[in-house]
């Protein structure tokens, strides 16, 4: 992926994609998506490091530690004689233990010298080993990761939430030893069940009575995950090699790059998998990441996929009705294909999938939430096997490229817990079961997508991940999940537990800040949190370390973004929630999100300063703002005392302005420093006047400000106006190169907002009938949508086209050409109801975009604008991006990133906007003025 930030569902899940077709390139016709046999091994290495226990993970005992053993392996043809010099550090920083010594080794043969580490408590350790021989010459010198780690829950936990995708690549013994001491109880997929083996040709099948050792085998391999306490899903592994659709070209293609040519005999092959396992075995995922015209279904389309799972249905459920069939792939394909409103064929699952890669933004838990409603509402089983996040994850490759790689792994270990309590928080709320699996793991094997690997494969031994894996389900396994306990401030996210001892336990982080990457903590929430009841009360950081045994009456904790705080003791949960609410002191270093507002109005007679001031903290704060004008710029006060803002709480602040000097420019810059206690807060933003004036026939757009976004060395302007019939957008784009698709009428798979574009967002209508999370008590935190979204692009040929994508009727899906119509039309528009005009200017780099929006589309805000009186405007929340595709290209701009600090949104739109994450845009909540 070219963006570290857009590891999610808008990029198509293309490590989804490499996983699949580099296993499956392995061997003949795909040895299943998660593996290939090993090649024969070369001859053992001079020296060789490992640990007595080759997973590198120890379990402390009952005296709270571990005693790991480090081995260095000689296979010298002479004999060799010198030291081993090592050391230990906590988290790579805290040197704990360190040693040197003498070894010997005889000539011809192997010898192995174990090195106690001495005891060690939970936490994850760097272990750095250099041999030398007696001449002082260096044999190896080497780093090796080491987890002690708490004791996880034993045995199989059918209702766990804590899955893997654990890679058939790796060696099966330590790698089942290593899911079982993390603490997994899922695994995605059998691995001896493949396509060819259930049916390797035409109206046969293994279970004929002359294949029963192949089914034996697959069950034995169902009671050896078991045997570790792990359940397995079944996965049908796409197609049989002798039933796949040509690609696009008429050639033959690989079994998972597209549909099933025959969908009855890929139905029957369903079948005759699950039929003599259903006993074992009663989820059945059926595709994976089926994206119409994708990687995977490269000339199917929407309906075929719905063919293809009623098709399924119809085989399998009258023989076995309990059997879960479990399809979709995004929370935004299941809307737009599975759930795609009056279209034939629709909801034939059980449980639907999503793979919910990137950094734990709250859109993870919106769109979680959303997708549990949709199956509720319109799975044929009302949703009865829950929500299957069968892929997700971060990569320090992708999601952190700006740190160093030591510093990266521990980045990746911070997302872990928060992303599993996202979506945990979501099925509790909802009521409904959820299966996360983290992408991946494997011991001592490569395969497409490593990347996301939480083992090293060099030195076999685990990264920081898995300790944070382990810590979390050896605290959380076993809980109810009870309530969210910050469900106004957006600083902070709490989850309080009933363990199954009826005591409470819980989990608490705060949350990181989009600074242009989600990479620096220093730009996320920090601060502390002081127990003032703290007796009783034991706490651990994401690695498992002991941060309070539960002896002291008052504690103080460091909060830092994304690295979870895990609370236990002997408190009953009703207990647990009052030391952490109105027990506990959150001492935030910035409690406040402090936004200078742009001006809705042109600078002049009755202009104000505004401010919008919101408290973040989980606590009522008393707050003091001082507001810098422009220079230039003279205001009556500029100290604002903000007594008792509450959690949540947003305040604007109008500084009136006595005299004001107008910028050419149209950029202001507007200071600010507050004080709330101990805390203080300064900074400045520069905001513009977002304006659109009436436009009387003679007028001139010269007279209309624009308001400028930037994008590198790149310029985007827009003028906004309007008249009795339409809102009129003008927009200047520098662009270096232009990226067109075909037009829409010759090719309606090929989305506008991947081209070069500009979008118009709005945020208009305050009952949305289609918005699923309407009313949520985190509807304001986390869950806002917008209401209308139209793009504008330049096709091939000079085609200008206007594009509707949202709108109220459109049910928030996109358009493909096999769904039915909605009652809302997707698409592009009519005359009537927009006009688009989009010229290139090739020499001076530069596409212009001329825009009307009949007020037809947005009847809400017509109303509102059209009764303006004279001399009067009305606010609008409106925002724009700016989409630059292409070879050097600089990606999606967006109004609400350049105007203030982003806030997530909801996932309810699918992701032509940028999924309401922080990294992508953030919820539409940028206001923009409509005058007389």
């Amino acid at each position: 992926m070219s963006d570290p930030h857009e590891i999610t569902r808008r990029q198509l899940m293309r490590y989804g994609a490499g996983t699949a077709a580099g296993a499956v390139a392995a061997t003949a016709f795909g040895a299943a998506w998660y593996g290939s046999p090993a090649r024969a091994a070369a001859g053992p290495p001079l020296v060789e490091v490992a640990y007595a226990d080759p997973t590198g993970l120890y379990p402390i005992g009952p005296e709270g530690t571990a005693s790991p053993v480090l081995t260095v392996t000689f296979n010298s043809p002479a004999a060799l004689s010198g030291t081993i010099t090592w050391s230990v550090s906590a988290r790579g920083a805290k040197e704990v233990a360190k040693g040197q010594d003498a070894f010997t080794a005889p000539a011809g043969q192997p010898s192995t010298t174990g090195i106690p580490l001495g005891a060690l408590g939970p936490d994850y350790y760097a272990v750095t080993v250099t041999v030398a021989d007696a001449a002082g010459t260096r044999l190896l010198s080497r780093t090796h990761g080491l987890g002690v780690l708490l004791p996880v829950v034993q045995g199989a936990r059918p209702g766990s939430c804590f899955g893997m995708g654990i890679r058939g690549e790796s060696s099966p013994q330590v790698t089942k030893r290593i899911a079982q001491r993390m603490g997994v109880k899922w695994t995605r997929g059998v691995f001896s069940v493949l396509p060819d083996v259930v049916s390797p040709g035409p109206g046969r099948f293994w279970d004929d009575g002359n294949h029963q050792a192949d089914i034996d085998r697959a069950r034995a391999e169902i009671l050896e995950w078991r045997g570790h306490g792990i359940e397995p899903t079944g996965f049908i592994n796409y197609n049989m090699s002798w039933n796949v659709q040509p690609g696009p070209d008429g050639k033959p293609v690989r079994p998972h790059q597209n549909r099933p040519k025959d969908m009855v005999a890929h139905a029957d092959m369903v079948f005759h998998t699950i039929a003599p396992l259903q006993d074992l075995v009663k989820n059945w995922e059926v595709w994976n990441e089926p994206w119409v015209h994708g990687w995977a279904w490269m000339t199917g389309d929407a309906q075929d996929y719905r063919d293809m799972t009623k098709l399924i249905w119809d085989r399998v459920k009258p023989r076995f009705p309990d059997v879960n069939l479990l399809g979709g792939g995004s929370v935004s394909y299941n809307r737009d294909i599975v759930y795609a409103k009056g279209s034939k064929d629709t909801g034939y699952i059980d449980g639907s999938v999503n793979h919910a890669y990137g950094y734990p933004d709250a859109t993870q838990y919106a769109m979680t939430k959303t997708q549990i409603r949709m199956d509720r509402l319109w799975s044929r089983t009302g949703g009865r096997a829950g929500q299957w996040q069968t892929e997700l994850g971060t990569a320090a490759k992708h999601s952190f490229p700006g740190l160093p790689p030591e510093q990266a792994a521990y980045a990746v270990a911070r997302t872990l817990a928060p992303t599993y309590l996202l979506h945990m928080l979501a099925g509790a709320e909802e009521d409904s079961p959820i299966r996360i699996f983290w992408f991946s793991l494997s011991y001592d094997k490569g395969y497409s997508g490593q990347e996301f690997n939480i083992y090293d494969i060099t030195t076999k031994s685990p990264m920081p991940a898995v300790v944070a894996y382990a810590t979390m389900t050896a605290l959380l396994e076993d809980c109810e999940l009870l309530t969210e306990l910050y469900p106004k401030a957006r600083s902070t996210w709490g989850f309080l537990f009933k363990h199954a001892d009826g005591r409470g336990r819980a989990a608490l982080y705060a949350d990181q800040l989009f600074d242009g990457t989600m990479e620096h903590p220093r730009a996320g929430h920090t601060g502390t949190l002081t127990l003032t009841d703290a007796r009783g009360i034991r706490v651990r950081d994401h690695l498992g370390g002991l941060l309070s045994d539960g002896e002291a009456d008052r504690v103080t904790l460091r909060l830092a973004p994304w690295e979870v705080l895990y609370f236990d003791g002997d408190r009953s949960p009703e207990e647990l929630r009052a030391a952490l609410t109105t027990g506990a002191e959150f001492a935030y270093d910035s409690p406040l999100d402090i936004t200078p507002l742009p001006f809705t109005r042109p600078v002049g007679h009755g202009t104000t300063i505004d401010v919008r001031v919101e408290n973040v903290s989980p606590q009522t704060v008393h707050a003091a703002l001082r507001v810098t004008p422009p220079e230039g710029w003279r205001t009556a006060n500029r100290v604002f005392p903000l007594p008792r803002l509450r959690p949540g709480e947003t305040r604007i602040v109008r500084v009136p302005v006595l005299s004001a000097r107008i910028d050419p420019g149209n950029r202001y810059t507007v200071g600010y420093d507050a004080t709330t206690g101990p805390a203080r807060q300064t900074g400045s933003r520069t905001v513009q006047v977002a304006h659109a004036p009436f436009l009387a026939d003679g007028d001139r757009w010269d007279d209309v400000v624009p308001v400028t976004m930037t994008a590198g060395e790149r310029t985007y302007t827009f003028q906004t106006a309007w008249d009795d019939g339409f809102l009129h957008v003008r927009a200047r784009i520098e662009d270096d190169a232009q990226a067109s698709n075909d037009p829409f009428a010759v090719n309606g798979y090929l989305f506008p907002f991947r081209a070069d574009s500009v979008q118009l967002a709005f945020d208009v209508v305050a009952d949305k009938a289609e918005d699923l999370l309407a009313g949520d008590p985190h509807h304001d935190k986390a869950l806002r949508s917008i209401s209308h979204l139209f793009a504008a692009t330049l096709a091939k040929g000079g085609v200008p086209e206007l594009h509707r994508l949202l709108a109220p009727g459109t049910n928030y899906q996109t358009y493909y050409p096999t769904n039915a119509p909605l009652p809302t039309p997707l698409g592009t528009m009519t005359a009537q109801e927009g006009r688009v005009q989009v010229t290139r200017d090739e020499a001076a780099k530069v596409t212009t975009y001329q825009i009307s929006l009949s007020w037809d589309q947005l009847p809400e805000l017509a109303a509102a604008v059209r009764s303006l009186p004279e001399g009067r405007t009305h606010e609008t929340v409106m925002a724009v991006q700016v989409q630059d595709s292409g070879a050097g290209g600089a990606g999606a701009t967006y109004w609400t990133t350049q105007n203030e600090a982003p806030v997530s949104g909801c996932y309810n739109f699918a992701p032509f906007w940028g999924t309401g994450a922080q990294f992508t845009g953030g919820r539409v909540d940028t206001r923009w003025g409509i005058g007389r």
